[in-house]
């Protein structure tokens, strides 16, 4: 028993050293300072220490190239080493971690920081020695410390450096959201005063205002709608006419009321006399049902035209389902399809005729309400962007735009120039969730880094660019992230490396520090299978393999059966009153049942061979968040006759003494807002005092 316990833990141990063995060396090919790297690492799989590896090897002193005078060339100095990350969180961490190391290394014995030398691939010298304890002094002494940060904080320090050529004010200020929420309702509420009623009643009786500032502020930030807001604003004309080509439509569409497509379709249309045709044979030949329902529809036949428009709905749901398919049961069966084949065929061709008309009416609707939209928000835009230049405000959003065209500006190129000269080494983090202005930003950036004397390969190595990211954790595609981007600009790098004749590392960082087997092995599994890999795992991967650093320790993983379908068939005819509740349950339902079904199994089992029988109290159930599934959990449970008892948690956030402080540091941070400081001074923690 002892030597099986033995050998278990010695596997292990074996498996624990073989995985970090591996992490080790594809980090230490990752953080090659000679070389301009792409890392594709996958959760938990130590991405900032990787980060703060490289940016430690970049400054510390490293094997001279072939032919050098030197032994060794000297490191980087860290006010050349630029690194993006994509949150403030990030770049804090990021900066902590830096200094602690540094930190320690002044404190470390000769041989303990020998030993983190060598860990780091970096030659073992008095010289490395001396430079790796003076980093700190060195670091600590920069204007700001390092240049870790986040995009949007080094455009700020890029336009507030160049403002000039930038063409805004030197002394601009960043709006925060609720800034910037704030004036744009101001903007809109001085324009939808000034309105005419006629422009604002199509999206009166469509939206409210909190869907229309939500549209106005997605609009207005989204680059590609940006075109459109200029166009409706200086030549209405040619942007309805851009929206009826992008619906398909004929330009007369917008002036064209829906009453009167209606009225179109119901009069004299293709077929007419086939679908009567059809419709009396059907009422001869079909059900009591199938007789009544084509009366119906008859009788909608003998009315003029402008009485059909009046009961359109009445035809339109007599022929289609409502989810808009073509309509079998209550007109025709399967037998009475063959009997009278010519029948059917007419239903179908009238049926597809009512959804081409029902499309038709939906663009033209959308293509109305789109107009109304953009020519009500373009002058909330102008508005606001007119107010933010006078006040010398700029958005996060503006910040890269205005650093793009900085960069881009032919006039400027000495911008790039000067930034040239002060700019060896490029990291980004997080490049999954870069926007493509964002990338634009980085590759002008670097474009002289691998070209002519830009890439500098003397005594000091190459310039180099390192970009970690992993496609498949890219979430903020709302905020304009591009995970196509993510592979287009490492083509762009490797392409620019390799003419340039530099070194090109692509590593992938495959060991999980974070979970364990049992778990790795699921997700291995999964997207094993080709359909459910992709637009997950690369083109260039044949699988995805992970591999785990806690190899033996607990982990576990429970499929649940999938919950079958209910087939109901096709709708019941519309003439027909309800006489069954047809009512699907929600998958929330299905979920709290099958929960209570399964606890109540566990409950009414026998206990193990000196186990004590498992009671209610035994048993918790924890949800993310309340929401519409605890009542159905609770109600499942009783209908098992198992006592519940649902707790209502009390959060540190909701004791009035948190709330005090949490109002007095929202009224910090944003002066403006009044009411937040009224209610701060008025409250018990301070006006007891």
């Amino acid at each position: 028993m002892t030597e099986g316990v033995f050998s278990e833990a010695l596997g292990i141990a074996q498996a624990i050293e073989r995985a970090v063995a591996q992490a080790n060396a594809q980090q230490a090919m990752a953080s090659d300072p000679t070389a301009s790297v792409f890392v594709s690492a996958s959760a938990g799989s130590g991405k900032t220490k990787l980060l703060i590896d490289r940016l430690l090897r970049l400054m510390l002193p490293r094997l001279a190239p072939e032919g050098a005078e030197e032994e060794l060339a000297p490191g980087s100095p860290p006010g050349r080493i630029l690194c993006l990350t994509f949150t403030k969180a990030a770049a804090a961490e990021m900066a902590i971690r830096l200094q602690t190391r540094l930190g320690r290394w002044v404190t470390l014995s000769d041989t303990r920081l020998d030993a983190e030398l060598r860990a780091l691939s970096v030659p073992v010298t008095q010289h490395t020695r001396q430079r790796a304890r003076a980093l700190f002094a060195e670091v600590l002494d920069m204007p700001g410390g390092m240049r870790i940060g986040t995009i949007h904080a080094f455009c700020q320090s890029l336009l507030r450096r160049f403002p000039l050529e930038a063409a805004m004010n030197p002394h601009f200020t960043v709006m925060e959201e609720t800034d910037a929420a704030l004036a744009l309702q101001t903007c809109a509420e001085t324009v939808l005063g000034t309105s005419p009623a006629t422009a604002l009643a199509p999206l009166a009786g469509q939206i409210g205002l909190g869907d229309f500032m939500t549209l106005a502020s997605a609009l207005r930030r989204e680059s590609r709608a940006r075109p459109m807001l200029e166009l409706m604003a200086n030549q209405p004309d040619a942007a309805r006419a851009v929206l009826c080509r992008a619906l398909d439509l004929p330009p007369a569409a917008l002036d064209t009321p829906d009453e009167a497509l209606v009225l179109q379709a119901c009069t004299a249309f293709a077929g007419e006399g086939a679908v009567r045709a059809a419709l009396l044979e059907l009422s001869e030949k079909g059900t009591p049902t199938i007789k009544g329902n084509t009366l119906a529809l008859l009788d909608w036949l003998a009315q003029p035209p402008p009485a059909r428009a009046g009961q359109w709905a009445l035809w339109r749901d007599g022929l289609l389902t409502r989810d808009g398919r073509p309509r079998k049961q209550g007109l025709i069966t399967a037998k009475l399809a063959e009997t009278c084949p010519q029948a059917a065929e007419a239903l179908l061709r009238e049926a597809e005729r009512i959804i081409a008309v029902e499309e038709n009416r939906r663009a033209c609707a959308l293509a109305r309400l789109g107009s109304a939209l953009l020519q009500t928000v373009a002058p909330v835009a102008r508005l606001y962007d007119a107010r933010k230049v006078l006040q010398g405000q700029l958005e996060y959003d503006d910040l890269i735009h205005s650093t793009l065209s900085l960069l881009r500006e032919p006039g400027a190129a000495w911008v790039l120039y000067k930034l040239d000269g002060g700019i060896d080494h490029l990291l980004l983090d997080e490049v999954q969730d870069t926007s493509p202005e964002q990338w634009r930003i980085a590759g002008d950036l670097t474009e002289e880094f691998f070209s002519g004397v830009g890439a500098r390969e003397q005594e000091a190595g190459p310039r180099t660019v390192f970009a970690v990211g992993d496609y498949k954790q890219s979430i903020y595609g709302f905020q304009g992230a591009d995970p196509e981007a993510f592979r287009g600009w490492r083509a762009r790098f490797k392409q620019r490396a390799e003419q340039a004749g530099l070194p090109w590392r692509e590593p992938e960082l495959t060991v999980s520090f974070r979970s364990t087997a049992p778990v790795l092995a699921l997700v291995d599994a999964v997207f094993a299978n080709p359909e459910a890999a992709r637009g997950v795992v690369e083109a260039r991967e044949h699988t995805m393999r992970h591999i785990t650093a806690r190899p033996g320790q607990g982990g576990r993983v429970e499929l649940w059966p999938l919950a079958e379908t209910q087939e109901t068939g096709e709708d019941a005819s519309p003439w027909q009153p309800v006489r069954t509740n047809a009512t699907r349950p929600s998958p929330r339902q299905k979920l709290a049942d099958a929960l209570a079904r399964h606890i109540a199994a566990q409950l009414a089992a026998s206990p193990a061979p000196g186990e004590t029988p498992l009671t209610p109290a035994d048993v918790l159930v924890l949800v993310p968040r309340r929401s519409s599934f605890v009542p159905m959990l609770v109600r499942a449970l009783k209908e098992q006759d198992i006592p519940v008892a649902t707790l209502v948690r009390t959060g540190l956030a909701d004791q009035l003494a948190v709330q005090d402080l949490m109002a007095l540091c929202s009224a910090l941070l944003l002066p403006q807002d009044d009411l937040t400081l009224a209610c701060v001074l008025t409250s018990p923690s301070v006006a007891e005092r």
